[in-house]
Protein backbone atom coordinates (compact mmCIF):
# COMPACT_ATOMS: atom_id res chain seq x y z
CA UNK A 1 0.00 0.00 0.00
CA UNK A 2 1.15 3.70 -0.72
CA UNK A 3 3.15 4.85 2.08
CA UNK A 4 1.41 8.55 2.16
CA UNK A 5 -1.71 7.11 1.77
CA UNK A 6 -0.84 5.20 5.13
CA UNK A 7 0.66 8.44 6.40
CA UNK A 8 -2.55 9.82 6.14
CA UNK A 9 -4.47 11.52 9.34
CA UNK A 10 -8.03 9.69 10.16
CA UNK A 11 -10.36 11.49 12.40
CA UNK A 12 -13.04 9.59 13.49
CA UNK A 13 -16.21 10.51 15.10
CA UNK A 14 -19.09 8.74 16.97
CA UNK A 15 -20.71 9.24 20.34
CA UNK A 16 -20.23 5.62 21.22
CA UNK A 17 -16.71 4.91 22.38
CA UNK A 18 -17.02 1.23 21.59
CA UNK A 19 -17.70 1.80 17.85
CA UNK A 20 -14.52 4.59 18.16
CA UNK A 21 -12.26 1.97 19.54
CA UNK A 22 -13.45 -0.86 17.00
CA UNK A 23 -12.64 1.78 13.82
CA UNK A 24 -9.58 2.95 15.45
CA UNK A 25 -8.08 -1.05 16.23
CA UNK A 26 -9.13 -1.86 13.01
CA UNK A 27 -7.55 1.19 10.78
CA UNK A 28 -4.64 0.61 12.82
CA UNK A 29 -4.05 -2.53 11.86
CA UNK A 30 -4.22 -1.65 8.23
CA UNK A 31 -1.05 0.50 8.94
CA UNK A 32 -2.40 3.74 9.76
CA UNK A 33 -0.53 4.97 12.23
CA UNK A 34 -2.28 8.82 12.51
CA UNK A 35 -5.48 7.64 13.79
CA UNK A 36 -7.44 9.94 16.20
CA UNK A 37 -11.07 9.47 18.05
CA UNK A 38 -13.90 12.27 18.81
CA UNK A 39 -16.62 10.92 21.07
CA UNK A 40 -18.07 14.24 21.60
CA UNK A 41 -19.00 16.13 18.22
CA UNK A 42 -18.82 19.57 20.01
CA UNK A 43 -14.74 19.09 20.09
CA UNK A 44 -15.21 18.57 16.25
CA UNK A 45 -14.18 21.79 15.21
CA UNK A 46 -11.09 22.53 16.99
CA UNK A 47 -10.27 19.09 15.91
CA UNK A 48 -10.55 19.93 12.44
CA UNK A 49 -8.50 22.96 12.36
CA UNK A 50 -5.86 21.56 14.66
CA UNK A 51 -5.17 18.07 13.56
CA UNK A 52 -6.17 18.77 9.79
CA UNK A 53 -7.56 15.07 8.72
CA UNK A 54 -6.83 13.66 5.39
CA UNK A 55 -10.35 11.68 5.71
CA UNK A 56 -13.39 12.00 8.16
CA UNK A 57 -15.27 8.87 9.51
CA UNK A 58 -18.65 10.06 11.06
CA UNK A 59 -21.13 8.72 12.05
CA UNK A 60 -24.97 10.27 11.54
CA UNK A 61 -27.09 10.47 15.13
CA UNK A 62 -25.23 12.12 18.10
CA UNK A 63 -26.44 13.84 21.15
CA UNK A 64 -25.59 17.62 20.49
CA UNK A 65 -24.55 17.96 17.34
CA UNK A 66 -25.60 15.76 14.30
CA UNK A 67 -23.74 14.52 11.55
CA UNK A 68 -25.63 16.60 9.20
CA UNK A 69 -24.02 19.80 11.19
CA UNK A 70 -20.63 18.56 10.92
CA UNK A 71 -20.83 18.40 7.36
CA UNK A 72 -22.39 21.94 7.32
CA UNK A 73 -19.30 22.32 9.32
CA UNK A 74 -16.49 20.92 7.03
CA UNK A 75 -18.33 22.94 3.85
CA UNK A 76 -17.84 26.32 5.85
CA UNK A 77 -14.33 25.79 6.92
CA UNK A 78 -12.24 23.63 4.47
CA UNK A 79 -10.24 24.97 2.16
CA UNK A 80 -12.79 25.26 -1.16
CA UNK A 81 -9.74 23.83 -3.53
CA UNK A 82 -9.15 20.76 -1.38
CA UNK A 83 -10.22 17.29 -1.37
CA UNK A 84 -11.54 16.53 2.18
CA UNK A 85 -13.33 13.05 1.64
CA UNK A 86 -15.87 12.09 4.20
CA UNK A 87 -17.13 8.05 5.11
CA UNK A 88 -20.44 8.18 6.90
CA UNK A 89 -20.27 5.07 8.95
CA UNK A 90 -23.61 4.62 10.56
CA UNK A 91 -26.59 2.03 11.27
CA UNK A 92 -29.26 4.22 10.08
CA UNK A 93 -30.81 2.55 6.82
CA UNK A 94 -33.39 5.06 5.81
CA UNK A 95 -32.63 6.04 1.76
CA UNK A 96 -33.79 9.80 2.69
CA UNK A 97 -30.93 10.11 5.50
CA UNK A 98 -28.62 8.35 3.12
CA UNK A 99 -28.97 10.94 0.35
CA UNK A 100 -29.40 14.01 2.06
CA UNK A 101 -25.68 12.52 3.75
CA UNK A 102 -24.64 12.02 0.45
CA UNK A 103 -25.98 15.48 -0.73
CA UNK A 104 -24.48 17.58 2.16
CA UNK A 105 -21.20 16.49 0.73
CA UNK A 106 -20.29 12.50 2.18
CA UNK A 107 -18.46 10.86 -0.15
CA UNK A 108 -19.09 7.27 0.66
CA UNK A 109 -21.65 5.76 2.93
CA UNK A 110 -21.53 2.38 4.78
CA UNK A 111 -24.02 0.81 7.35
CA UNK A 112 -23.18 -0.79 10.50
CA UNK A 113 -22.46 -3.75 11.03
CA UNK A 114 -19.70 -3.97 8.71
CA UNK A 115 -16.51 -5.80 7.87
CA UNK A 116 -13.48 -4.74 8.42
CA UNK A 117 -11.82 -5.81 5.62
CA UNK A 118 -14.73 -3.36 3.71
CA UNK A 119 -14.20 -0.29 5.65
CA UNK A 120 -10.55 -0.35 5.07
CA UNK A 121 -11.00 -0.73 0.88
CA UNK A 122 -13.26 2.29 1.40
CA UNK A 123 -10.86 4.01 3.24
CA UNK A 124 -7.86 3.57 0.88
CA UNK A 125 -9.61 3.94 -2.02
CA UNK A 126 -10.85 7.51 -0.64
CA UNK A 127 -7.91 8.62 0.42
CA UNK A 128 -6.33 7.64 -2.74
CA UNK A 129 -8.94 9.77 -4.61
CA UNK A 130 -7.43 12.73 -2.23
CA UNK A 131 -3.65 12.04 -3.00
CA UNK A 132 -4.54 12.28 -7.04
CA UNK A 133 -5.98 15.33 -6.26
CA UNK A 134 -2.80 16.80 -4.00
CA UNK A 135 -0.53 15.44 -6.45
CA UNK A 136 -2.69 17.12 -9.18
CA UNK A 137 -2.96 20.42 -7.60
CA UNK A 138 1.56 19.85 -7.01
CA UNK A 139 1.80 19.61 -10.69
CA UNK A 140 -0.03 22.82 -11.34
CA UNK A 141 1.69 24.92 -8.68
CA UNK A 142 5.53 22.59 -10.50
CA UNK A 143 3.99 24.09 -14.06
CA UNK A 144 3.81 27.47 -12.45
CA UNK A 145 6.96 27.40 -10.81
CA UNK A 146 8.36 26.31 -14.68
CA UNK A 147 7.30 29.65 -16.20
CA UNK A 148 9.12 31.84 -13.30
CA UNK A 149 12.27 30.34 -13.32
CA UNK A 150 14.47 33.22 -12.48
CA UNK A 151 12.86 33.71 -9.21
CA UNK A 152 12.58 30.33 -7.74
CA UNK A 153 15.73 30.45 -5.65
CA UNK A 154 14.47 33.89 -4.27
CA UNK A 155 10.90 32.36 -3.48
CA UNK A 156 12.20 28.84 -1.88
CA UNK A 157 14.32 31.36 0.11
CA UNK A 158 11.94 33.44 1.08
CA UNK A 159 9.61 30.47 1.92
CA UNK A 160 12.32 28.59 4.30
CA UNK A 161 12.41 32.07 6.19
CA UNK A 162 8.89 32.83 6.94
CA UNK A 163 8.62 28.81 7.80
CA UNK A 164 11.80 29.72 10.09
CA UNK A 165 10.00 32.74 11.58
CA UNK A 166 6.59 30.78 12.01
CA UNK A 167 9.01 28.07 14.31
CA UNK A 168 10.45 31.06 15.89
CA UNK A 169 7.21 32.53 17.44
CA UNK A 170 5.44 28.99 17.89
CA UNK A 171 8.40 28.29 20.55
CA UNK A 172 8.41 31.90 22.12
CA UNK A 173 4.54 30.96 22.36
CA UNK A 174 4.91 27.74 24.13
CA UNK A 175 8.18 29.42 26.16
CA UNK A 176 5.12 32.17 27.43
CA UNK A 177 2.59 30.19 27.95
CA UNK A 178 3.77 26.89 30.13
CA UNK A 179 4.54 29.71 32.54
CA UNK A 180 0.45 29.73 33.45
CA UNK A 181 -1.48 27.58 31.89
CA UNK A 182 -0.26 23.83 33.01
CA UNK A 183 -1.94 22.23 29.64
CA UNK A 184 -0.61 23.78 27.36
CA UNK A 185 -3.53 25.08 25.16
CA UNK A 186 -4.68 28.51 25.89
CA UNK A 187 -2.74 29.97 22.77
CA UNK A 188 -4.05 26.98 20.53
CA UNK A 189 -7.45 27.82 21.63
CA UNK A 190 -7.37 31.91 20.83
CA UNK A 191 -5.39 31.41 17.21
CA UNK A 192 -8.30 29.00 16.71
CA UNK A 193 -11.18 31.61 17.94
CA UNK A 194 -8.89 34.86 16.23
CA UNK A 195 -8.70 33.02 13.05
CA UNK A 196 -12.69 32.40 13.02
CA UNK A 197 -13.35 35.99 14.15
CA UNK A 198 -10.98 37.26 11.57
CA UNK A 199 -12.93 35.16 8.63
CA UNK A 200 -16.83 36.07 9.98
CA UNK A 201 -15.41 39.60 10.12
CA UNK A 202 -14.78 39.33 6.19
CA UNK A 203 -11.00 40.09 6.54
CA UNK A 204 -8.26 39.32 3.35
CA UNK A 205 -7.30 36.06 3.74
CA UNK A 206 -3.47 37.07 3.82
CA UNK A 207 -4.81 39.44 7.37
CA UNK A 208 -6.51 36.30 8.47
CA UNK A 209 -3.38 34.26 7.98
CA UNK A 210 -1.24 36.11 9.38
CA UNK A 211 -3.59 37.14 12.89
CA UNK A 212 -3.67 33.18 13.20
CA UNK A 213 0.10 33.03 13.09
CA UNK A 214 0.55 35.93 15.29
CA UNK A 215 -1.99 35.31 17.60
CA UNK A 216 0.15 33.20 19.99
CA UNK A 217 2.43 35.35 20.81
CA UNK A 218 0.08 37.90 22.53
CA UNK A 219 1.37 36.95 25.85
CA UNK A 220 5.05 36.29 25.02
CA UNK A 221 5.71 39.23 27.37
CA UNK A 222 4.83 37.57 30.63
CA UNK A 223 8.40 35.69 30.33
CA UNK A 224 9.48 39.12 31.95
CA UNK A 225 6.93 38.94 34.87
CA UNK A 226 7.82 36.97 38.22
CA UNK A 227 5.67 33.96 39.28
CA UNK A 228 4.80 35.30 42.27
CA UNK A 229 2.79 37.80 40.49
CA UNK A 230 1.73 35.48 37.72
CA UNK A 231 0.81 32.54 39.61
CA UNK A 232 -0.53 34.44 42.80
CA UNK A 233 -4.00 32.62 43.02
CA UNK A 234 -5.42 36.27 44.81
CA UNK A 235 -5.95 40.14 43.62
CA UNK A 236 -2.87 41.47 43.11
CA UNK A 237 -1.75 44.46 44.81
CA UNK A 238 -1.27 47.98 42.64
CA UNK A 239 2.21 47.26 42.51
CA UNK A 240 1.78 43.88 41.13
CA UNK A 241 -0.91 44.99 39.17
CA UNK A 242 1.38 47.30 37.70
CA UNK A 243 3.88 45.06 37.05
CA UNK A 244 2.11 42.67 35.31
CA UNK A 245 0.46 45.35 32.81
CA UNK A 246 4.03 45.90 31.77
CA UNK A 247 4.21 42.37 29.99
CA UNK A 248 2.41 44.08 27.11
CA UNK A 249 5.27 45.76 26.63
CA UNK A 250 8.34 43.54 27.24
CA UNK A 251 6.35 41.31 24.47
CA UNK A 252 6.45 44.05 22.27
CA UNK A 253 9.92 45.01 22.97
CA UNK A 254 10.91 41.14 22.43
CA UNK A 255 9.32 41.57 19.30
CA UNK A 256 10.44 44.62 18.28
CA UNK A 257 13.03 45.07 15.13
CA UNK A 258 11.25 42.27 12.77
CA UNK A 259 10.76 43.06 8.91
CA UNK A 260 8.28 40.67 8.10
CA UNK A 261 4.79 41.10 8.34
CA UNK A 262 4.52 38.55 10.91
CA UNK A 263 6.61 39.92 13.73
CA UNK A 264 5.32 43.79 13.03
CA UNK A 265 1.91 41.94 13.47
CA UNK A 266 2.55 40.15 16.65
CA UNK A 267 4.62 43.28 17.98
CA UNK A 268 1.59 44.95 17.32
CA UNK A 269 -0.73 42.45 18.76
CA UNK A 270 1.32 41.90 21.89
CA UNK A 271 1.61 46.20 22.82
CA UNK A 272 -2.19 46.57 22.18
CA UNK A 273 -4.73 43.71 23.52
CA UNK A 274 -4.89 44.68 26.46
CA UNK A 275 -6.28 48.49 24.85
CA UNK A 276 -10.26 48.81 25.34
CA UNK A 277 -12.23 49.73 22.91
CA UNK A 278 -14.15 52.32 25.54
CA UNK A 279 -10.09 53.79 25.98
CA UNK A 280 -9.80 52.51 29.59
CA UNK A 281 -7.35 49.48 27.99
CA UNK A 282 -3.29 49.61 28.89
CA UNK A 283 -0.77 50.65 28.13
CA UNK A 284 -1.66 53.40 25.87
CA UNK A 285 -5.54 54.54 26.68
CA UNK A 286 -5.97 53.69 22.87
CA UNK A 287 -9.92 54.10 22.05
CA UNK A 288 -11.81 53.15 18.89
CA UNK A 289 -10.49 52.31 15.94
CA UNK A 290 -7.21 53.46 17.21
CA UNK A 291 -6.97 49.61 18.41
CA UNK A 292 -5.23 47.27 15.59
CA UNK A 293 -8.13 45.14 14.66
CA UNK A 294 -6.08 42.37 15.06
CA UNK A 295 -5.86 43.31 18.77
CA UNK A 296 -9.42 44.18 18.96
CA UNK A 297 -9.87 40.24 17.45
CA UNK A 298 -7.37 38.84 20.10
CA UNK A 299 -9.11 40.58 22.83
CA UNK A 300 -12.21 39.53 22.48
CA UNK A 301 -10.75 35.81 22.09
CA UNK A 302 -8.33 35.73 24.68
CA UNK A 303 -10.83 37.23 27.69
CA UNK A 304 -13.50 34.68 26.30
CA UNK A 305 -11.05 31.51 26.98
CA UNK A 306 -9.76 33.41 30.21
CA UNK A 307 -13.22 33.05 31.69
CA UNK A 308 -14.57 29.43 30.50
CA UNK A 309 -10.85 28.03 32.10
CA UNK A 310 -9.07 27.79 35.31
CA UNK A 311 -7.02 30.25 36.20
CA UNK A 312 -4.66 30.58 39.41
CA UNK A 313 -6.85 33.20 40.95
CA UNK A 314 -10.62 32.14 39.59
CA UNK A 315 -12.67 28.70 38.55
CA UNK A 316 -13.83 28.71 34.97
CA UNK A 317 -16.98 30.45 34.26
CA UNK A 318 -19.98 28.53 32.60
CA UNK A 319 -19.97 28.66 29.22
CA UNK A 320 -23.48 31.14 28.82
CA UNK A 321 -21.87 33.09 31.40
CA UNK A 322 -19.00 33.96 29.27
CA UNK A 323 -20.83 34.27 26.60
CA UNK A 324 -22.74 37.12 28.56
CA UNK A 325 -20.23 38.91 29.58
CA UNK A 326 -19.06 39.65 26.12
CA UNK A 327 -22.09 40.30 25.05
CA UNK A 328 -22.46 42.84 27.72
CA UNK A 329 -19.18 44.12 27.07
CA UNK A 330 -20.04 45.42 23.44
CA UNK A 331 -19.21 48.91 22.97
CA UNK A 332 -17.09 49.01 26.13
CA UNK A 333 -14.19 46.31 26.27
CA UNK A 334 -14.13 45.37 22.98
CA UNK A 335 -15.34 46.25 19.23
CA UNK A 336 -19.15 46.16 18.69
CA UNK A 337 -18.23 44.62 15.41
CA UNK A 338 -16.33 41.95 16.58
CA UNK A 339 -18.87 40.91 19.67
CA UNK A 340 -21.20 40.69 16.90
CA UNK A 341 -18.84 38.45 15.19
CA UNK A 342 -18.11 37.01 18.19
CA UNK A 343 -21.63 35.70 18.79
CA UNK A 344 -22.07 34.15 15.32
CA UNK A 345 -19.37 31.25 16.27
CA UNK A 346 -19.91 27.93 17.72
CA UNK A 347 -19.05 28.41 21.23
CA UNK A 348 -19.42 24.62 22.67
CA UNK A 349 -16.47 24.33 19.78
CA UNK A 350 -14.18 26.81 21.53
CA UNK A 351 -13.54 25.88 24.55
Amino acid sequence: MNAEVLNSRLLLVDDEAEMTRFLETTLRMAGYEHVRALNDPRGFLSSLIEFQPDLVVLDLWMPHLDGFHLLDVIHRHTDAMSYLPVLVVTAEADLAARLQALSSGAADFILKPFLPAEICLRVHNLLNVRLLQKQLRQENRILEAEMKERTIELEDYQLDLKQAQIEITLRLAKAAEHRDDNTGQHTQRVGITCTLLAQTLGLPEERITLIRRASPLHDVGKIGVPDSILLKPARLLPTERQMMERHCAIGADLLSGGKSELLKTAEQIALSHHERWDGSGYPHRLQGEEIPIESRVLAAADVFDALTHDRPYKKAWPLEQAIGEIRQQRGKHFDPLVVDAFLELPHADLV
